[in-house]
């Protein structure tokens, strides 16, 4: 059952206005080069819309590229997390580029280690809990690998980037179309190397309507925290203003505080009816602070997250 397996291609049976996507961000070592390497389709109201693609987002260079494929060198695993496009292939376990388009030339195969998958139950398969479960969601939202260790290098131009020992993460979307606005953090770059951090929020659609929904987790050291609206936690202060963002949620036991500034950025392209035609900006080089605290006052985690990917678009 794909709603069990959301890292899997969802769209066999599309054929419009879709868009799927699975985003891998890498950084090497140090955190000195980092990559965001965006594989996906995308179909349009009309044939003549329907293509692949992979974006590459190179801080190194302070560039992104959108590499435009015929939807004929797209293939993917019915069982697996196992796509194709062209000569590249992308998996849990591991990537392989080989991109020579357009100016753009990427080499090379990193193997994922030490994996951390996001974990699953069959009522609840993923970041989106019960949500999963709802067939007309406007975009759905996935976590794979919320940690692993790499092995292997890339040569990005002439330039060789050694990626051993480096840090991956990956998620993905699926739909028709981003969400009006939206705020998306990550980062798993801390001085703790056992701590990871992921949070979103958006205008969703609902039956002519729409609501705020929200998603985060922190994963400190074994123990995984989980903050969402269906968990019942409610955000009660989300600002940003000139770059900075402020967030504070609080469920029944927790209060999270998020701290963030949002550096200099580079521009992707989002889906709007499955078509890949807004530009959105997107940064892999901000700052986040983050602290969870136990309600009662003790502090359970507290730290500066570096490299950290940061997408603030609002209506």
């Amino acid at each position: 059952m794909k709603l069990l397996k959301p890292e899997i291609f969802q769209g066999k049976h599309k054929n419009k206005n879709y868009f799927e996507g699975w985003y891998f961000k890498l950084s090497d070592e140090r955190g000195g080069a980092i990559l965001a390497v965006i594989p996906g389709v995308s179909f349009g109201e009309n044939e003549g819309d329907k293509h692949a693609f992979i974006q590459v987002l190179d801080e190194s260079n302070r560039i992104s590229h959108y590499i435009r494929y015929d939807i004929s060198s797209f293939c993917y695993s019915q069982t697996d997390f196992s796509i194709s496009i062209g000569s590249s292939s992308f998996g849990r376990n591991g990537i392989c580029l080989d991109i020579d388009e357009g100016g753009v030339r990427i080499r090379g195969s990193l193997e994922f280690k030490n994996i951390v998958p996001f974990p699953k139950t069959i009522y609840n398969p993923g970041i989106m809990g019960p949500f999963s479960f709802i067939p007309f969601m406007e975009c759905c939202h996935g976590v794979v690998n919320i940690s692993s260790r790499i092995e292997g290098s890339l040569r990005v131009g002439d330039k060789e980037i050694d990626f051993t020992d480096g840090r991956g993460y990956i998620e993905k979307d699926w739909g028709k179309s981003f969400p009006e606005w939206w705020i998306w953090v990550h980062s798993d770059r801390f001085e703790r190397e056992d701590v990871q951090f992921m949070f979103s929020v958006a205008k969703i659609p609902w039956l002519g309507m729409h609501f705020t929904g929200f998603l985060s987790f922190l994963r400190v050291g074994g123990t995984l925290y989980r903050f969402a609206t269906y968990t019942g936690a409610k955000i009660k202060l989300l600002e940003y203003s000139g770059g900075n963002l402020k967030i504070v949620v609080r469920d029944r036991k927790y209060t999270l505080t998020i701290s963030g500034r949002y550096d200099e950025s580079r521009i992707l392209k989002a889906p709007s009816q499955g078509r890949m035609l807004r530009d959105i900006r997107e940064s892999i080089s901000s700052d986040v602070h983050v602290s969870l605290k136990e309600n009662k006052g003790k502090i359970i985690f507290e730290g500066m997250g570096r490299n950290a990917g940061m997408e603030i678009e609002r209506s």
